[in-house]
């Protein structure tokens, strides 16, 4: 009943906002109201949603599994949604009735297993993908991120829910929080981020989360030339590259990595990678 009080007080607020129409991959998307009830693909959408604390609107998050996260979000613990595995089906999208889906996957917006932006639209589905994930992860380089541009990516989320000034109360405390660390000074290291792949590791190339990262902490990505978000490379390339240490995802499967001999040159730190 809370939930319900809640997602009623905020419709009831932001209404006076909608329509609202907003540019996300290239073309105009157009929300009518406010989202009642959201799936949300991938890690980062759902920690979007969270941290703009729009949990309640969320029926389904996919991918996301907090469970297993060194550091989740502190406001996931209220999270009523189920947790799934993988995107819903055309036929489960026609049958509950979401009203909006957020994603971090543009695969999951364009396989044969989901139905498409477009097809959604008709049913009245709203759909948002996050921007830097409009070309893919290896279909063209995209744009690099940027602080700036998670900032705008909070920002269009909140306009589509009506809470603008939970996103600019959000962003005026990242931005301290950059600062601050952007202030401490750390040794340079050369890293490289390791997102899956045993035999063939994909990696963080230069245009993700990671690079941003690395950059901002004075490190380097030794595959900040490449345009690709997770290029694959092999074994041999790594090793002429020495990095000095190797940051897995969690889909890298660290208890096996150390399989082939140019691996047991590097020193492992573990941490989750981001997604993006």
């Amino acid at each position: 009943m809370k939930r319900l009080a809640s997602l009623a007080l905020l419709a009831t607020f932001a209404s006076f906002a909608h329509p609202v129409t907003l540019q996300n991959c290239g073309r105009s998307w157009t929300f009518e109201h406010v989202p009642q009830r959201a799936i949300v693909y991938m890690p980062t959408a759902m920690e979007n949603m969270l941290a703009l604390r729009l949990g309640d609107s969320v029926i389904s998050a996919v991918g996301y599994r907090p469970d297993e996260d060194t550091a989740p979000s502190p406001w996931y613990k209220p999270l009523k949604a189920r947790l799934d595995s993988s995107p819903w089906s055309g036929e489960a999208l026609l049958s509950s009735r979401p009203d909006f889906i957020y994603s971090g996957s543009y695969y999951w917006f364009n396989s044969p297993e989901t139905a498409g932006r477009e097809r959604m639209a008709e049913w009245g589905i709203g759909s948002w993908l996050i921007e830097g994930m409009c070309n893919g992860l290896q279909s063209g380089p995209p744009a690099p991120v940027t602080f700036d541009s998670i900032y705008d990516e909070l920002r269009n989320i909140a306009r589509i829910y009506g809470v603008e000034p939970r996103a600019e109360a959000l962003i005026n405390e990242l931005k301290q929080q950059v600062a601050a660390d952007s202030r401490i000074k750390l040794p340079r290291r050369t890293l490289m981020w390791w997102y899956s792949g045993t035999a063939t590791p994909y990696v963080a190339g230069g245009y993700g989360a990671s690079e941003l990262l690395t950059k901002t902490i004075g490190s380097k990505n030794i595959f900040d030339n490449s345009a690709e978000l997770w290029p694959a490379m092999s074994w041999e390339v790594i090793a002429e590259r020495d990095p000095d240490y190797l940051i897995l995802g969690r889909s890298a499967k660290g208890g096996r990595w150390r399989q082939r001999p140019e691996q047991n040159r590097f020193s492992l730190n573990v941490i989750p990678s981001p997604q993006a």
